[in-house]
C-alpha cells in the first residue's frame, strides 16, 4: 500500500531551493538556504524531507562529493561532471538517452554517469598561476 504524504512548508522550501539551484547542493547547503525562510528548521528535518522527496521521485542524488551527498532537482536522467579540484558539479548535455542504449544483449533502462576532471574555472586559475610563476622567474633572471 502506497503512503500518501502531505506536502509540508519545509518540503516545499527544500524542493524550491533544489529546483532553483544549478550547483547540486548538499543537505547542509540546502539547510543554509532554507533557514532564513524557516528559522526553526533543523538540519535533520532537511535530511528527512530530502529522503521523502527521493522516495517520491521528485529529487535525485548525484552522489557523494567531498564526503557529502549532493542532490539535483532535475530528476530526468542526465550525466554530471565533477571537478576534482573545487568539487563543482556541472550538468552534461547531449549524451545518448539511456533507454536507447544497448550493451550487447543487455538493454539499459537507467544509468548514472559521472565524469571527473578539472572545470574551466580551475583550469584558468592554474594557467594564471603558471603565467605568474613564469613571469616572476623571467624577471628574477634579468
Amino acid at each position: 500500500m502506497n503512503k500518501t504524504r502531505n506536502n509540508s512548508k519545509q518540503r516545499e522550501e527544500v524542493l524550491k531551493v533544489l529546483r532553483a539551484s544549478k550547483a547540486h547542493p548538499s543537505a547542509r547547503e540546502i539547510h543554509e538556504q532554507v533557514k532564513p525562510k524557516i528559522p526553526g528548521i533543523a538540519l535533520g528535518t532537511v535530511y528527512r524531507n530530502i529522503k521523502v522527496c527521493r522516495e517520491d521521485g521528485t529529487v535525485a542524488s548525484v552522489g557523494v562529493v567531498n564526503n557529502e551527498e549532493r542532490f539535483d532537482g532535475v530528476i530526468e536522467p542526465h550525466p554530471h561532471a565533477v571537478c576534482t579540484r573545487c568539487s563543482k558539479i556541472i550538468d552534461v548535455q547531449k549524451l545518448p538517452i539511456a533507454a536507447a542504449m544497448r550493451l550487447g544483449s543487455f538493454v539499459v533502462d537507467a544509468r548514472r554517469t559521472i565524469f571527473y576532471g578539472i572545470c574551466a574555472d580551475c583550469q584558468r586559475k592554474t594557467n594564471n598561476r603558471l603565467v605568474h610563476l613564469l613571469r616572476s622567474r623571467l624577471d628574477n633572471n634579468n
